[in-house]
């Protein structure tokens, strides 16, 4: 069986059983803890080997200075959050849109997707994603960006959009995607059938089952075939090792320091952001990783 078929077919098996389950789970402390396990055991690895990738690119990098402006880049987002925090918001949804749809369509085989199809995709995605409890959304938007009135009126404006039309977007370019030999009629229908059952979730469980479960690992199988591919995912994960458990250490110490209180108003909020300003330098890696392997594509 493919790594893609087995891929998406345990996805699927996880999803319907967070589905069943439903009644049990949401709400509680156990639904927090089953998306802080997705996320240190995809989420954070996913993330972890961005040093690898630029020097895949650049054989003579030099990791401290690389190092240094990865923090240099996240504090830089964080300033902004400080100054400007729904203008921040905004920013980031945006960056999350074009970087979950430069990963799917890269996975669905598309050649040359051009910016304008990337960005298309990854919004309505991200809406569908995000769209299942509006009021939910709106509470912790408020929330996240001090009640901001551009990011309140931005999410706002989005709400009022028919959610099945964001997942209409994301089904016709799942669906009408040319290359049959990377992502099969199968595959097609199985994702479409994962994003469906997600929408039956929640707004937390969801997202996380997107982002840990699928886009984390799609990275990952990205990363290996371009980076790893003599070495194997053995290598991979010892690379990825150092820099996740570094991750994992941290976000414990902003547990402790904010008392274990995770669903508190100010420490999930505090949590959102320095997650995102992490993922910022994240995305110009990958995008950098990306490119390299459309450019590689068209060599072919």
């Amino acid at each position: 069986m493919k790594k893609r078929t087995l891929h998406i077919l345990l996805l699927l098996l996880l999803t319907l059983i967070a589905v069943v389950t439903r009644r049990y789970w949401m709400g509680s402390v156990m639904e927090w803890i089953a998306a802080g396990v997705l996320i240190i055991v995809a989420g954070i690895p996913h993330g972890s080997l961005d040093h690898k990738i630029a020097q895949h690119r650049k054989k003579k990098l030099r990791l401290l200075l690389y190092i240094g402006g990865y923090v240099a880049a996240a504090a830089l987002f964080l300033s902004v959050w400080l100054w400007i925090p729904g203008w921040a918001f905004l920013l980031f949804m945006l960056l999350t849109a074009w970087h979950f749809g430069e990963t799917d369509l890269v996975s669905f085989g598309y050649q040359k997707a051009s910016p304008l199809l990337v960005f298309v995709y990854g919004a309505a995605l991200t809406c569908w994603l995000l769209l299942q409890e509006p009021d939910t959304l709106l509470y912790w938007t408020g929330i996240i960006t001090h009640n901001s009135t551009a990011a309140l009126t931005a999410v706002e404006w989005i709400t009022n959009v028919p959610v099945l039309i964001w997942f209409g977007i994301v089904a016709v370019m799942v669906l009408f995607n040319p290359d049959l030999t990377t992502f099969s009629w199968l595959h097609r229908f199985l994702f479409l059938l994962f994003l469906y059952l997600v929408s039956q979730t929640s707004l937390l469980t969801g997202f996380i089952l997107y982002f840990s479960g699928w886009h984390s690992i799609s990275a990952m199988l990205h990363v290996h075939h371009t980076v790893f591919k003599r070495s194997g995912f053995k290598t991979m994960a010892k690379e990825a090792l150092p820099f996740s458990a570094a991750a994992v250490v941290f976000l414990f110490v902003i547990g402790w320091l904010s008392n274990g209180t995770w669903l508190n108003n100010h420490a999930l909020p505090a949590l959102f952001v320095l997650l995102s300003i992490l993922t910022l330098p994240h995305m110009t890696e990958m995008h950098q990783l990306y490119t390299h392997i459309q450019s590689r594509k068209s060599a072919e």
